[in-house]
């Protein structure tokens, strides 16, 4: 039998097919592997660009409660919106509810919720939630702040119209309600920041950043 090229052959195939599936096994390996890490770059960068933001605004996040409708609302929402990923979202809070800057700002949100929900699956541990947990309260104040702005161009509509003091358009539109509901969210906002600032927090996310 050690003589009979057709076995030797036949070993010979066999051992070729095992080592094409083999290295076909590590390709495939290497290609999840490679397709995770994009996944997770881009995620980490989203997330971190809009960490940077808060950042440079920080100062907004943390302004004091006031007893007047805050008008530079519009203002605040730009610049928290100041990168090339979010900047197409100044048109929106210049004009709530026209289209097609209102439909526009939905479609930003929805991607928002949809990283933060992956974030959750590409990486691992207490860092992948407070990442996941900054992305969805970033979204959750740009919607509040959003409403807001709804209510602060009524009062100005109206005020054109009829003339009134501000106290007297605050209650008309129920304005303090909303401005509460603004200043929870930038403090819900600043504490969300707070957690992924850290710099252990960066670090671990880092770490678990890279291509094997």
């Amino acid at each position: 039998m050690l003589k009979d090229w057709n076995f030797w052959c036949s070993i010979l195939t066999a051992l070729t097919a095992v080592l094409a599936l083999c290295l076909s096994v590590h390709q495939i390996r290497l290609s999840n592997k490679q397709h995770l890490f994009d996944r997770q770059l881009k995620a980490y960068m989203l997330a971190n660009g809009l960490i940077s933001l808060c950042k440079d605004n920080y100062m907004w996040l943390s302004a004091k409660r006031e007893n007047t409708p805050q008008l530079a609302n519009d203002y605040v929402f730009i610049w928290l919106t100041n990168n090339t990923y979010m900047e197409s979202q100044a048109d929106a809070i210049e004009h709530p509810l026209e289209q097609p800057f209102h439909k526009e700002f939905l479609r930003k949100r929805e991607e928002l919720r949809n990283t933060a929900m992956e974030i959750e699956l590409i990486f691992k541990g207490e860092v992948a939630l407070a990442y996941s947990d900054f992305l969805r309260t970033y979204e959750a104040a740009l919607a509040v702040m959003y409403q807001y702005q709804i209510i602060i161009d009524k009062m100005r509509k109206e005020n054109e119209k009829h003339p009134m003091t501000i106290k007297e358009s605050e209650k008309m539109f129920s304005e303090k309600k909303y401005r509460d509901n603004l200043y929870d969210a930038l403090a819900k906002l600043r504490k969300a920041y707070d957690a992924v600032a850290q710099e252990q927090v960066e670090k671990q996310m880092k770490k678990q950043l890279k291509l094997i």
